[in-house]
């Protein structure tokens, strides 16, 4: 083993170990640009998705007030976030999901002055996935969720057991929710 690792190197040995060694380092900074970070959640039964970028952040859940004569099956009401009053929303309602009875996690996404929170079952993490893995969603599933879904990507984490996940664009699901108290 040592003579293996004590070898001399060809000048194409090194320069293709030194590419090799250059393209992991790229892209475990991100700059490559064929790799998304997703934030993966579970809403009821589905797992569903929102580009990183798009997310603000993710807290615990707080309580939410309701707003009179302007709530509605989607629109909760309004929370405070780190001391930022939030439109909050049930994703789950206006997508036409079943969400359980006891959620863990605001996800928080929008611009400034255009924040909405809306509650999660559960917040699975991030992760980094290839582009070329991320298709388009077939039409059922593309009217499913009001045409918020962007694309959808086959997990292959969960052991024996290959998992859809639906990625959803964040400017649409800002928009359904905003349609929602208009």
């Amino acid at each position: 083993m040592r003579r293996l690792l004590d070898r001399p190197l060809s000048e194409n040995d090194l320069e293709e170990n030194t590419r090799l060694v250059a393209q992991r380092v790229d892209e475990s900074r991100g700059t490559d640009q064929g790799v998304a970070s997703i934030l993966v959640f579970r809403i009821g039964a589905e797992r569903l998705a929102l580009d990183a970028e798009a997310t603000h952040r993710v807290v615990p859940i707080s309580t939410v007030r309701r707003v009179p004569h302007r709530s509605s099956e989607t629109f909760a009401g309004i929370a405070n976030v780190g001391g930022e009053l939030l439109l909050v929303a049930r994703l789950g309602a206006s997508l036409g999901l079943i969400a359980q009875e006891r959620s863990s996690h605001f996800i928080v996404i929008g611009g400034a002055g255009a924040r909405w929170a809306f509650a999660v079952d559960a917040i699975e993490g991030v992760r980094r996935v290839r582009r070329s893995e991320l298709v388009s969603p077939p039409a059922t599933v593309r009217h499913a969720v009001d045409g918020c879904a962007q694309s959808v990507y086959c997990d292959r984490s969960v052991e024996g057991n290959d998992s859809l996940i639906t990625l959803l664009d964040g400017a649409k699901v800002c928009a359904l929710l905003a349609r929602s108290i208009a």
